[in-house]
């Protein structure tokens, strides 16, 4: 967050030093086309013009600077003093000109510069840089009202350059002075809201980069962007969901005499294959272990089935995966593929769990641990797919084997599971 507000501050201050060239431009033509029509350069206006000159060359230094060594918060507070001394110096500058004072050129011109500079001196994301800007203009106004007040002009009507009679009154221009810092005050404020606004976009911009990065990889475009819309929570709550687990069996002795990048070929064409499952069942990757994976059903994403599609997906994955062990052998590799699925229904907490920086949505529950443990069933009662009881009843339709009595680690009553053999003959015959 910090580079990128350290990025827009750069080009705030170009488009500050755009407008000090604008600036610098109006004023040299300006003393040009009043010399050339009038009497010819006097002294002012060859002051001004050397004025001028000086801050455009310290504008092209500053751009050179910043290009050079990157943005400085100093410098900000530079080019400030600078923007405020040169429309104080070309003011003070232009009482030496014909038929002219301070005073008029106060009035006329220097009062209505001072406030698009403190307006700009925002875009510098420098609450701070905006009030020194605003007290600075007020104090260099006042400057020039204590000199108006020593020419004793106050209250004596003079001609500014082109006939424009002016009348000033001492009360008048300390208003003014007071208005300068006053509108520091009001765009220090501002300039602390904006960058409010800037940080509240930009950390809503990378939590948003951070949900599609935690989501994006295995679940559907939708989903992700029903979450970035917060049409789907993901803080902590309960949940009815359902868990699977996958898990590769004699993967440690086969990682022991395999080649590295044979066995990473070998993972990655079972993960190809159960990614591209899960996600057509809308299941939610929770996370990979090793060679395992956790599956949710039921969240992000609310489902009233998902049981029926935990198993539906389950069955898919049997089917997609049975020609892994041929596969396997052409690879010169000596080891027949085989996996488990254990699937559970049950209430559990789901949400972002972390710090901001590392954080992942997953399911924290007893369901969870069951289902891991009914996964490591499969191995004892050599079967592909077991489910927990409390996912039964969402199996209409489904072959089931059992029930066996296990006693599962933590537990201390026996709870029953079932084997899944596959959909019934009705099921089949219909195409359901």
């Amino acid at each position: 967050m910090h580079e990128l507000l350290s990025a827009d501050r750069v080009k705030g201050e170009r488009e500050i030093a755009i407008f000090r060239v604008i600036l610098l431009v109006a004023m040299a033509i300006m003393v040009t086309l009043m010399a050339l029509t009038g009497e010819g350069f006097n002294f002012s206006d060859i002051y001004n013009l050397i004025a001028v000159g000086i801050a455009a060359l310290y504008t092209g230094l500053l751009m050179i600077l910043i290009v050079g060594r990157g943005y400085r918060r100093w410098y900000g507070f530079i080019s400030a003093t600078v923007d405020i001394l040169l429309v104080s110096a070309s003011t003070y500058l232009t009482r030496f000109a014909a038929d002219s004072s301070i005073a008029s050129l106060v009035s006329s011109s220097s009062f209505a510069v001072y406030f698009p500079i403190i307006l700009f001196s925002v875009r510098r994301h420098d609450p701070l840089n905006t009030l020194y800007t605003g007290v600075l203009a007020a104090l260099a106004y006042s400057g020039m009202i204590v000199v108006m007040q020593l020419e004793a002009s106050f209250g004596v009507t003079m001609v500014a350059a082109g006939g424009l009679a002016i009348r000033n009154d001492l009360v008048n221009e300390a208003l003014k002075a007071v208005m300068l810092a006053a509108t520091g005050l009001v765009g220090w404020g501002a300039a602390r809201r904006f960058d409010r606004l800037f940080e509240d976009a930009l950390r809503e911009a990378r939590e948003k980069e951070h949900i599609r990065d935690m989501f994006g990889r295995y679940v559907s475009d939708e989903l992700v962007d029903k979450i970035m819309a917060r049409e789907i929570a993901v803080e902590g709550e309960k949940r009815h969901i359902t868990i699977m687990f996958i898990d590769i069996r004699n993967f440690t002795p086969l990682a022991e005499k395999v080649d590295p990048r044979v066995l990473i070929t070998i993972l990655n064409n079972f993960f190809s294959v159960c990614i591209e499952t899960i996600g057509r069942h809308g299941g939610f990757i929770d996370k990979f272990i090793g060679d395992a994976i956790m599956v949710v059903f039921g969240a992000p994403e609310p489902s009233e089935d998902h049981c029926s599609h935990a198993v539906d997906c389950a069955m898919d994955l049997v089917a997609g995966l049975e020609t892994m062990t041929a596969w396997v052998h052409s690879l010169g590799v000596d080891w027949d593929f085989g996996y488990g699925i254990g699937i559970n229904t049950g209430e559990a907490i789901v949400g972002n769990v972390g710090t901001e920086r590392r954080m992942e949505y997953t399911a924290l529950g007893d369901v969870v641990n069951i289902a891991s443990r009914i996964e490591h069933l499969t191995r004892k009662i050599d079967r592909q797919i077991v489910i927990g009881e409390s996912c039964v009843a969402g199996c209409l339709g489904v072959d089931l084997e059992g029930p066996y009595t296990a006693q599962l680690k933590g537990k201390s009553e026996a709870m029953k599971v079932y084997a899944v053999k596959g959909k019934t003959r009705r099921e089949i015959r219909t195409g359901k």
